[in-house]
């Protein structure tokens, strides 16, 4: 069993910055794709075929695109929570600190009950 938690901020800080760089390439990565494929015009053509093919493949590629954003803004959601609970962390780790200090006798101790 441990003795205690030990957080790396510096990890955890790492980790949000890995985060937020795979979110923002992932977010470059949709919008090119959107691009290209928008950038086909409709290859299927206008029979009633085409057409019905068409309906089914801009809804597919609507909904498909709409899911790949959103991943993005979830990855880039999870980097800025993690830099948050660093910081939280952080503040709570200097609040106990000062506290502690705080409690220390003129004689240097520390009060025990």
């Amino acid at each position: 069993m441990a003795d205690g938690i030990e957080v790396d901020l510096a990890a955890l800080r790492a980790a949000a910055d890995g985060l937020a760089a795979t979110g923002q390439q992932f977010g470059a990565a949709v919008s090119g794709l959107e691009s290209t494929v928008n950038g086909a015009g409709n290859p299927w053509g206008a029979d009633e075929a085409g057409s019905l093919f068409g309906a089914a493949y801009v809804e597919v590629l609507t909904h498909a695109l709409d899911v790949f954003r959103s991943m993005g803004d979830q990855l880039l959601e999870t980097a800025a929570n993690l830099d948050q609970g660093a910081d939280a962390y952080e503040a709570i780790e200097a609040t106990n600190a000062e506290l502690f200090t705080r409690m220390e006798l003129p004689g240097g101790g520390a009060a025990t009950a």
